[in-house]
């Protein structure tokens, strides 16, 4: 009998950049919940070591330069402002750079539950890291209070983007 002949899909690649760990944990968390394995879509996560905006967008460049991606993301946070030469040089090498707003993750997190967001970075992961149900650099943390449904409720415009990126359109 002949051997079958693997199907060969060409499938999407997106890179997906957080900012650090809890940021990857959580684009792994909506990963989980929106990415379908067999969309035709490959999606790869990771994450910098922090740094200023020059800094994130210099080690994506990085390490996306050797791997054609089709599409390439970084989940910057917005406390720090993003000079104009390090916009270029991500438009530059296809980046897009999606802010979370206000200032950072944690901040953009409390704003999708609803609660006030303070008025520092520090202070937004004080108010959020209490709730999470484990340590934030873990993906299963953010499941009790960011379960699809109230993913699948949010206004926010970057969580709508993460949606659509990560495979609900």
């Amino acid at each position: 009998m002949a051997k079958r002949k693997p199907r060969s899909v060409n499938k999407t690649t997106l890179l997906v950049m957080g900012e650090g760990e809890h940021d990857k944990a959580f684009l792994s968390h909506m990963k989980g919940i929106y990415h379908e394995r067999h969309s035709g879509s490959k999606i790869t996560l990771d994450f910098s070591s922090g740094g200023s905006p020059h800094d994130i967008i210099k080690d994506t460049v990085k390490k996306s330069r050797h791997v054609g991606y089709d599409q390439k993301f970084i989940l910057m946070d917005s406390d720090v402002p993003v000079k104009q030469q390090d916009i270029k040089a991500a438009k530059d090498s296809g980046i897009t750079i999606l802010y979370s707003n206000p200032l950072c993750l944690e901040g953009m997190l409390l704003s999708v539950l609803g609660q006030n967001t303070p008025h520092t970075a520090q202070k937004c992961k004080s108010a959020l890291h209490p709730q999470l149900s484990d340590n934030p650099a873990l993906p299963k943390s953010y499941e009790p209070l960011f379960a699809k449904p109230v993913l699948d409720q949010s206004i926010h415009a970057t969580i709508k983007q993460l949606r659509s990126l990560l495979g609900k359109k």
